[in-house]
């Protein structure tokens, strides 16, 4: 009773404490943030590769028969499946000095959708800023060699305080068989971006950044199969930590933040999807 009655005083301390000036708090990760982000990465990877090779190309075969089928039946009522993960080293949790470290993963099924369709809408990184709207503001494709590609994505989110982030990605598709593929985009680069949306938006320098995203890596694995297509989205994000003050108010949001955008990722990637299949269904017929 006493934590509702304090959240909405609290919530307006938090959003002033998180805006305060840069020598309030350590603003950038240090070398070994840096270290323990990039070791949980590289053996979240390895996880990934293992299960592959195994036969297990979305997270969810690994499970028993039993569990698997539910999962599947959930997705094919168009339920989303999320699950928030952890990466060990060994049977040792990773510490992240002066960082927080967001692990999640989503899946749906796209009923009648082709694995060409899908790939066609995660690649379209020019017009991901209308299928991914309101998330993403902005989006273009900087170059591309090959199947890796040099993108730009603007995000913005908005819990108790709205914050936006411009962000360069190396994305690299690889297709595994003619019916499974996958994606993989790691930031390159993070900015915060302060007066969103008014002709003095700006980027802010790194030490001035809040701290509410250093990194960023998701990978995308889709699979055509039993009558349509299987998306997953894994991804881990690195961030500042919070205050000890607020931590109680602040780690609900901090777990439901990437559920939500999960959520709107998959969302967002079925409809654009299957407005592909429409489109490839809507050929005017030629003239007799």
């Amino acid at each position: 009773m006493l934590r509702s009655r304090l959240r909405a005083p609290a919530a307006t301390l938090l959003a002033v404490t998180l805006c305060l000036p840069p020598a309030a708090f350590a603003r950038q990760p240090g070398p070994e943030t840096l270290a323990a982000y990039e070791r949980y990465r590289t053996l979240t990877e390895g996880r990934m590769e293992a299960d592959r090779l195994a036969g297990h190309f979305l997270y969810f075969d690994r499970f028993p028969a039993d569990r698997r089928a539910e999962i599947e039946a959930q997705l094919r009522r168009g339920e989303f499946y999320l699950e928030p993960l952890r990466t060990f080293d060994g049977e040792k949790k990773i510490p992240v000095p002066g960082g927080l470290i967001h692990h999640w993963l989503g899946a749906a099924f796209i009923a009648g959708a082709t694995l060409a369709q899908t790939k066609a809408v995660l690649e379209d990184y020019e017009n991901q800023k209308t299928s991914y709207y309101p998330d993403v503001q902005k989006s273009h494709l900087v170059s591309q060699e090959g199947n890796t590609r040099n993108v730009f994505l603007q995000f913005y989110s908005k819990t108790i305080v709205t914050a936006v982030f411009n962000v360069n990605f190396a994305s690299t598709t690889t297709d595994y068989s003619p019916t499974q593929a996958a994606v993989r985009a790691c930031s390159t680069r993070v900015a915060d971006v302060e007066d969103f949306g008014t002709a003095n938006e700006r980027e802010l320098a790194p030490a001035d950044s809040r701290g509410y995203l250093w990194q960023l890596c998701t990978w995308w694995h889709i699979e055509e199969r039993s009558g349509g297509t299987y998306i997953q989205v894994e991804a881990i994000e690195l961030s500042r930590t919070v205050p000890f003050f607020f931590a109680w108010l602040v780690n609900p949001i901090i777990r439901d933040v990437p559920k939500t955008f999960l959520s709107h990722l998959l969302a967002a990637t079925r409809k654009a999807v299957l407005g592909k299949g429409q489109e490839s269904h809507s050929v005017t017929p030629r003239n007799s």
